[in-house]
């Protein structure tokens, strides 16, 4: 395609712009796409030899670095001067023969100005380079990478590749950016202040005053505003939570739907078509910081990777809910009033075992026995397999007062006035101190409390296990219970194995409370409970063990990454 006019100025005016010293990168990369026609390359040559000759003209030779070159420009002035006596004829012809050396002289000399300013343009002081270092690794949990070698410390350079089999991995940038991988995933490294998410999930935690850092997935492209956000990449869709501030969700193909923004709790759907979809917030379900072992959220990865997992209650966020992991339903978990004193009946939280969770307190009333406290309820009623396990971690307070014939429930359900199903409840010790309990169950209102030889004491912190067979021709269950005193470190124990009468109903599922013989609230436990997790088949001790070795080994040094304007607990 012929040169235009704009363009044949703008090539002339890009020359002049180096030769005076005035050009830029930019000038240079323009110039390069002018001359690479024919055309182009012939004016260029045209416009040297006229600066050529205007420089000669005006006694203002180019100071090339040259000296082989200033001799000969020198010698090329003298014998045109000395030609100028002769004859007109031959003093023009000489004096034109004379103007197209110098013309030929000088665009050499362009040419070399020219190409030393291009090498100048190209030194890295000036360019950024290829593979330079953009993060570091500050956390890895349960990771396995494809390509081996990543440990804490580990750099991150422009043009990686991070393929994620499986666990946590999380990066900080220069600028105190971190973002936290959860495998399976495929990331690759763009810039410091940019990502590609081929698959897998991240989180993004934007140090103070950082915006702008962008995620980049097969759908969309994710802006942050300075924020905190998470972004699920499947084959089908990119999904995007804002956890904290808010994003700019922008769309690649020009024929979709024009981008969005996005604020704090709340979610959108972005589609192969390119449409984007509202969809309910769960930024709850992605890592915002690397678990620290000897933690509760280091317990809890373990037990959503789990493939057995069927229900969990953490008591982490603002409303409590029980999660089916089977169906992706939630079921709310409620705060509930029994006869006594307590009028309250809004949460009431603790701080959780570690310092890095959140508990929701069950609490007893100072009076009223069995009938007077607080404790939480599932909204729906639950249908239990014939072979599962419950696990809980609580915290056991002491009774209000010497009550011997008090009971604290923990996991309970009931069908009606016969069918009851406490699967792991408290009752005062041997020694009838307010400070001391022991584990029982029952199946059968009908039938006496099967105690095991767990026992509990005030202040500690507790990982108990069920194991549950039902077998409902002969209306009786298997049970195997485990106990775990985390505050004194203490290792895990077998404190029941055997057979007890009666099965575990289907209905409303108390978590600190009981039911009594109308279904009514009753038997409060006095503590507080962190976690509550179902795994539909019967655990074996072994993998109850390896979660309960992370709730005892001590912290990792990589630690814990907060939320921006969030402090880790010590």
């Amino acid at each position: 395609m012929p040169m235009n006019s704009e363009e044949r100025a703008a090539l002339c005016q890009l020359v002049d712009a180096l030769v005076e010293g005035r050009g830029t990168e930019e000038d240079v990369r323009r110039l390069e796409e002018l001359v690479r026609t024919p055309e182009g390359r012939e004016l260029y040559i045209e416009y040297v030899l006229l600066l050529g000759e205007l420089h000669w003209g005006t006694g203002g030779l180019l100071d090339v670095p040259d000296p082989r070159m200033r001799a000969e420009f020198s010698a090329i002035t003298a014998d045109a001067c000395e030609k100028e006596c002769s004859a007109d004829r031959v003093k023009v012809t000489r004096r034109l023969l004379a103007w197209g050396l110098v013309g030929m002289a000088t665009a050499l000399s362009l040419c070399v100005v020219l190409l030393w300013r291009w090498h100048a343009f190209r030194q890295p002081e000036t360019t950024p380079q290829q593979g330079s270092q953009v993060a570091t690794c500050v956390g890895i949990f349960e990771a396995d990478f494809e390509t081996p070698g990543y440990t804490v410390g580990s750099p991150l350079k422009s043009g990686d590749v991070v393929r994620l089999r499986s666990g946590l991995a999380a990066w900080r940038d220069r600028h105190g950016t971190t973002w936290t991988l959860e495998g399976p995933a495929t990331l690759q490294i763009d810039e410091a202040q940019g990502v590609t998410l081929g698959a897998g999930r991240i989180v993004v935690q934007l140090a103070p005053g950082c915006h702008d850092f962008l995620v980049k997935t097969p759908h969309a492209r994710v802006v942050d505003r300075g924020t905190s956000f998470a972004v699920e990449v499947t084959s089908k869709a990119t999904c995007v939570h804002v956890l904290a501030g808010k994003v700019a969700l922008q769309l690649p193909r020009p024929d979709g739907e024009a981008g969005r923004e996005i604020r704090k709790g709340e979610a959108a759907r972005v589609g192969p078509d390119g449409r984007v979809v509202t969809i309910p917030w769960r930024g709850d379900r992605f890592w915002t910081q690397i678990p620290k072992k000897g933690s509760v959220t280091a317990w809890r990865y373990l037990a959503l990777h789990d493939p057995h997992i069927w229900l969990l209650a953490d008591f982490e966020q603002e409303t409590a809910a029980l999660y089916d992991r089977t169906s992706g339903r939630t079921c709310a978990v409620l705060p509930v009033r029994m006869r006594g004193t307590f009028s309250d009946v809004s949460a009431q939280w603790a701080v959780g075992y570690g310092g890095q969770s959140q508990a929701a307190r069950a609490m007893r009333a100072t009076r009223d026995g069995n009938s007077g406290g607080l404790g939480w309820q599932s909204e729906e009623p639950v249908i239990f397999p014939t072979r599962f396990t419950a696990e809980i971690i609580f915290r056991f307070d002491g009774w209000p007062d010497e009550s011997p014939e008090a009971v604290g429930s923990l996991l309970a359900t009931r069908q009606d006035a016969d069918r009851c199903g406490f699967l792991l409840a408290a009752v005062p010790s041997e020694t009838g101190h307010p400070s001391e309990a022991t584990l029982v169950h029952l199946l059968s209102a009908t039938e006496n409390w099967a105690q095991t030889r767990g026992r509990l004491i005030a202040g500690h912190w507790y990982l108990g296990a069920v194991i549950v067979r039902i077998d409902r021709d002969q209306n009786k269950s298997h049970i195997s219970t485990y106990l775990q005193d985390l505050t004194a470190h203490g290792k895990l124990e077998k404190v029941f194995d055997g057979w007890v009468s009666g099965t575990v109903p289907s209905g409303p599922l108390g978590i600190g409370k009981g039911f009594d013989a109308r279904l009514a609230h009753a038997y409060p436990f006095p503590g507080a409970i962190d976690e509550v997790c179902f795994y539909n088949e019967e655990m074996k001790e072994e993998s109850i063990q390896r979660r309960a070795d992370f709730l005892i080994s001590h912290a990792t040094p990589a630690g814990a990454i907060p939320l921006p304007n969030q402090t880790p607990e010590e």
